[in-house]
């Protein structure tokens, strides 16, 4: 598996809007691609999100299935542990 990141511009979604876009991440329904977790930069109009999956258009396909439009996928490294709950938005 390799993580993956993806970034949204997301001027015109709110804080709500940006949690239930990630609640759908975590419905779609791939085997394969693990939602770790999403990030809102209010103001940078950002939202990233961390993905596990063996590719990127595995990833593609769910933001697709959730109806998350994005604007780049890229892999990525993490180097340590996602702490606490997804429901922080």
């Amino acid at each position: 598996m390799h993580v993956y990141l993806v970034e949204r511009y997301v001027p015109s979604m709110t804080a709500s809007e940006v949690s239930s876009a990630a609640s759908r991440l975590a419905e779609a329904g791939a085997d394969d691609v693990r939602h770790l977790c999403t990030m809102l930069i209010p103001g940078e109009d950002t939202c990233l999100s961390l993905f596990e999956a063996h590719d990127a258009s595995a990833v593609e396909a769910v933001n697709a299935e959730a109806r998350f439009p994005l604007d780049r996928i890229v892999e990525a490294s993490m180097m340590g542990p996602i702490v606490g709950s997804s429901s922080i938005l």
